[in-house]
């Protein structure tokens, strides 16, 4: 596990040296230590809250109390026991400390294993076509991915997708309101025409999912995607992936994650297969504990 830490950082080092991307701006910039003085407080406080939580009957479900009309059910719960679930400004705020901490800081290097493969697609489809791609972050969150994507290739149709009107205005914020546009909706509904889209990606979306609306996503993937389009799914390892099963039998009792444990289970290929899609090999590639897989859907 330990060498496996370490090569994630090695390999983002050889591919920023190569010039496949930039410094991530947080790696350029001084931080803010009042700010982070005043994130880590919150942190802490946050931190005991969901201890508290964890050992009382029904702290997964409460925030069903407050979820707005609409939303799907098995959405309204207190994922990672956080508070407020997805639903709230101050579960935004905090929930990238939360995940960096979490991974003892090496959440957004994981996701940017993805970002040369993202990177190249994007040239692939301006150069071939000449024009700018349509490229949609599905469940984009708070938009750690989407901002990266943007920042190296600008002139890109960026779509930032997500359930939580929390952290899309996070995500506007980090991303940049004129980088891209940002809409409410569910991933298994997704609000663009028939084989609209050049580029589909999703970070740590589809082990939040039930099993059934995995395979409704896969399909709507399908839908929008145009013949011969990219989509990069980045999530958890599975199990079989890593010598870590172990620690992926326990991640979904001790951090509240219902639809976890299938997800490790599930076959990918024969998912997105059922859409029409199939694995650019040679590109699977894994980050420490996720994984990032690249498919194409079909050209008919």
């Amino acid at each position: 596990m330990r060498r496996a830490f370490f090569r994630l950082f090695a390999e983002e080092a050889a591919d920023i040296a190569a010039g496949r991307y930039r410094v991530p701006a947080d790696l350029r910039t001084p931080p803010d230590l009042r700010a982070l003085l005043a994130q880590a407080r919150r942190y802490y406080e946050e931190a005991g809250t969901i201890s508290r939580r964890a050992h009382r009957r029904g702290g997964a479900v409460e925030t069903r109390k407050i979820a707005p009309a609409g939303l799907p059910s098995y959405y309204v719960q207190n994922f990672h026991f956080q508070s407020d679930g997805w639903l709230s400004d101050p579960s935004a705020e905090i929930y990238d400390t939360q995940v960096e901490s979490l991974f003892t800081g090496a959440a957004d290097t994981m996701r940017r294993r993805g970002l040369p493969l993202l990177l190249d697609e994007i040239d692939r489809v301006a150069g071939e076509e000449g024009r700018a791609p349509v490229l949609v972050d599905i469940g984009c969150g708070t938009g750690r991915l989407l901002a990266d994507c943007l920042v190296n290739r600008p002139h890109v149709d960026a779509f930032g997708l997500d359930l939580s009107t929390a952290y899309l205005r996070v995500a506007r914020n980090h991303v940049g309101r004129d980088r891209a546009a940002f809409i409410q909706a569910p991933a298994e509904q997704l609000p663009f025409a028939d084989h609209s889209v050049d580029i589909l990606f999703s970070v740590y979306l589809f082990h939040e999912l039930p099993a059934k609306v995995r395979e409704r996503v896969a399909a709507e993937f399908s839908r929008v995607l145009k013949p011969g389009g990219y989509y990069l799914h980045i999530d958890s390892v599975q199990y079989g992936d890593t010598a870590m099963d172990i620690m992926l039998e326990g991640f979904p009792r001790a951090v509240h994650e219902p639809y976890y444990d299938a997800y490790c289970r599930q076959d990918l290929d024969a998912l997105f297969a059922s859409g029409g899609f199939a694995r650019v090999e040679g590109d699977e590639r894994i980050a420490f504990l996720t994984k990032v897989t690249p498919y194409r859907r079909c050209e008919a």
